[in-house]
């Protein structure tokens, strides 16, 4: 079993998948006949950080300019951009690496990226031909391009990640954090196209256990992630097993603290961040989403069936 991560939005750390997979690791020792299991972060986070930084330069030369050209507001001049570090941190930590993304040559880079480390990935597991991947944030638009867009050239990497692929069995795509459903309105994903990628082509469609598994792992106080599967299920065939998965807990305890009163704006708020980064956490909620994706690799669609709200 080989499991590819793809990470999202403000990731700076290689390491950054390791205690969600220290959790599957473990989840899978409960299991009678846990399978051999490989697991690679790639990273693509560091390509274009210059990028981040000149548009924060840019930013602050400006907000100087206009202190400068206002010396009379000089006990006022944070007035005049109010929240910069929010707004700095929102460059970096979400806005930059997505508008990046949607920049095709930087976007055909960073695929480019990603291909090299899943080559190498095969390549140092040769007798290993199942794979799963596991995608968070943007990460889960980087790996539907990656694996079912129709907008690519045969030079681009997406089409040579499918090519090296066909010999391959995909069993399990994992999502969370994930902003698919915005993607599907705005361009109009035809998600049929994972029903006839040539990923697929290997596979034995009358076999059960082979069928492809999406879960779509949602933290319930994460304002970037959606349900998908109204949405998608009258394209989707028999042949996909789709699920929405909420992991029911607070982003913080300045939110649950928030929520209880009423304050529901400011809880929101509060708890947003941590929501969206709490899959990979060393906590309850880093728990919860390892317990859903062992479900998910092990094939043991019951107990997806079974409930789709987990609160601990």
């Amino acid at each position: 079993m080989l499991v590819f991560f793809i990470h999202g939005v403000n990731t700076q750390n290689t390491n950054y998948a390791d205690n969600l997979i220290r959790k599957i690791k473990k989840s899978f020792t409960y299991r009678s006949q846990a399978p051999d299991s490989y697991f690679y972060s790639s990273f693509w986070g560091n390509l274009y950080n210059n990028k981040k930084h000149q548009i924060i330069s840019c930013i602050e030369k400006d907000y100087s300019r206009a202190c400068d050209a206002h010396p009379e507001y000089h006990r006022r001049h944070s007035g005049i951009y109010r929240y910069i570090k929010h707004r700095n941190q929102f460059i970096n930590g979400f806005l930059g690496d997505f508008l990046i993304y949607q920049n095709p040559i930087r976007g055909l880079e960073i695929r480019r990226n990603l291909y090299k480390q899943l080559n190498q990935f095969l390549l140092d597991h040769p007798h290993q031909k199942e794979i799963h991947f596991i995608a968070h944030s943007l990460g889960s638009i980087i790996l539907w391009d990656l694996l079912f867009s129709e907008n690519i050239t045969e030079d681009d990497p997406a089409y040579i990640l499918r090519k090296s692929l066909e010999e391959y069995k995909l069993l399990s795509i994992t999502t969370m954090g994930s902003p698919l459903l915005f993607l599907k309105q705005m361009m109009d994903l035809d998600f049929s196209n994972v029903n006839s990628s040539e990923i697929n082509r290997n596979k034995d469609e009358s076999n059960f256990a082979q069928k492809i598994r999406w879960v779509n792992i949602i933290h319930s106080s994460d304002i970037i992630a959606y349900p998908l599967k109204a949405a998608i299920e009258k394209e989707i065939s028999s042949n996909i097993l789709f699920f929405d998965q909420f992991v029911w807990q607070y982003g913080n305890a300045q939110e649950l603290g928030l929520f209880t009163v009423g304050s529901e704006d400011l809880a929101m708020i509060s708890g947003a961040s941590d929501a969206h980064s709490s899959y990979f956490a060393n906590n309850t909620d880093g728990s919860i989403t390892a317990r859903i994706i062992s479900y998910n690799l092990l094939g043991e669609i019951n107990k997806l069936y079974d409930r789709c709200v987990t609160p601990r």
